[in-house]
C-alpha cells in the first residue's frame, strides 16, 4: 500500500518523514504517536503500533491499531480494504476402452494469485491446466487432449484467475467519472469434438447494500458492469486475439471503491486456450486535479497534470522557435 501521488504541503511531507522515523525507531518502544494534519495516509508495515491524532482535537487518537497485524490504509476520508487476489485450476477425464475404465477430477488454488497447475494424462485422453496473477496481471491457460480410436471418453479443464484492488480519489467534491484501459491477448483451438473458450469481466463496486426495487443509494455506490466479454470456439478451428480494452465509471471523491477483474479459460476433448490480461496499473485516467490512492500501490495517474502539460508545451514551443531559427540561417 503507498500512496502514488506526492504530497504538496509541507504539513504533509513532514508527517510522512516523521511516520518513517517513526517505524525506523519502533525496535526500541512498544508504540508511537504521530501528530498529523487531517487526511494523511500512513504505510505501516514495522512491528509496533501507532496512532494518529488531529492537531488540538480534545479526543482521543484518530487511528491506532496494531501494525503486527495486516492493515487497511487509514485516513480521516475512511479507510481502504487490501488487496487480494486468487487463482484456481481443475480438470477432470474418463475413458472406457475395452476392459479399461477411468474416471478423474482434482483441482487446486490459490488464495493470494500464487501460480497453480495440475495435469493428467491417461490413455490419451488428458489435461492441464494453470493460472496465476502477478503485479495487477492476470493469465488462464487450459488445453485438453481426446483419443481418437475404439472407445469413448472425455476430458475438461478450467483456470480462472482474479484480483480486487481497493482506490479512493480526493481532489473534488461529488461525484466524478474515470476511466482505464489495458490489453486482453489470447489463443483459442479447438478439435473436431471440443471447444475452448474464455470469459473476462472487470466490475465497480462500494459494498453497500443497494436493491434494485427500491432506490437506496446514490449512483456511485451502485454496482458497475465496466468490461464484460464471453467467447467460445467450437468445431475444428483456431482464433487469435489481441484487442485494447477500456471502462468508464462514476465515483464519489474521498470515498473507497473496488475494482474487480476475473479473467477465465475453459476446454474440452482436444480444445485449448491461453489469455492473459494486462495490468490497468498505468492507465488510470481522472479528471482535472485528482489524486488517486490504491490499496496495492500498483496503480497511477495516465494523464499528467496541468503543470506537466505547460511544461510539455513550453518545450514543444522552444523545439519550434529553434528550428525556424534554423531554418532562416543562409545555408
Amino acid at each position: 500500500m503507498k500512496r502514488v501521488k506526492t504530497a504538496k504541503q509541507a504539513g504533509v511531507r513532514q508527517s510522512l518523514l516523521m511516520a518513517g522515523l517513526a517505524l525506523a525507531s519502533v525496535g526500541a518502544q512498544a508504540s508511537v504517536t504521530i501528530t498529523s494534519g487531517n487526511g494523511v495516509f500512513v504505510d505501516l508495515r514495522a512491528p509496533g503500533s501507532i496512532s494518529l491524532r488531529t492537531p488540538g482535537a480534545s479526543i482521543g487518537p484518530l487511528v491506532s491499531y496494531d501494525i503486527n497485524q495486516p492493515a487497511p490504509i487509514e485516513s480521516s476520508r475512511g479507510s481502504l480494504n487490501a488487496a487480494s487476489a486468487s487463482s484456481s485450476v481443475s480438470g477432470s477425464l474418463y475413458y472406457s476402452l475395452g476392459t479399461s475404465y477411468g474416471n478423474f477430477s482434482e483441482n487446486d488454488s490459490s488464495p493470494d494469485g500464487s501460480m497453480v497447475e495440475l495435469g493428467l494424462n491417461r490413455k490419451g485422453y488428458g489435461y492441464r491446466a494453470g493460472a496465476r496473477v502477478e503485479n495487477g496481471q492476470a493469465r488462464a491457460r487450459v488445453e485438453t487432449r481426446l483419443a481418437t480410436g475404439n472407445g469413448y471418453g472425455s476430458s475438461s479443464a478450467s483456470a480462472t484467475s482474479s484480483w480486487s484492488d481497493w482506490f479512493v480519489i480526493s481532489g473534488g467534491t461529488g461525484l466524478g467519472t474515470a476511466s482505464f484501459t489495458s490489453v486482453l491477448d489470447g489463443t483459442m483451438t479447438s478439435g473436431k469434438n471440443g471447444m475452448a473458450g474464455y470469459s473476462l469481466n472487470i466490475g465497480y463496486s462500494t459494498g453497500a447494500y443497494c436493491y434494485s426495487w427500491y432506490s437506496t443509494c446514490g449512483e456511485a455506490d451502485q454496482n458497475q458492469t465496466l468490461f464484460s466479454q464471453t467467447s467460445s470456439l467450437s468445431g475444428k478451428g483456431k482464433s487469435m486475439l489481441l484487442q485494447d480494452i477500456e471502462g468508464e465509471f462514476t465515483f464519489a471523491y474521498d470515498k473507497p471503491f473496488q475494482l474487480t477483474a476475473m479473467l477465465n479459460a475453459n476446454a474440452t476433448n482436444g480444445g485449448m486456450a491461453d489469455f492473459n490480461l494486462g495490468s490497468l496499473g498505468n492507465s488510470m485516467v481522472l479528471p482535472n486535479g485528482a489524486s488517486l490512492l490504491s490499496s496495492s500501490g500498483l496503480y497511477v495517474q495516465a494523464v499528467p497534470e496541468a503543470e506537466t502539460y505547460a511544461m510539455m508545451l513550453a518545450g514543444l514551443g522552444l523545439i519550434g522557435a529553434a528550428v525556424a531559427r534554423r531554418r532562416a540561417m543562409p545555408n
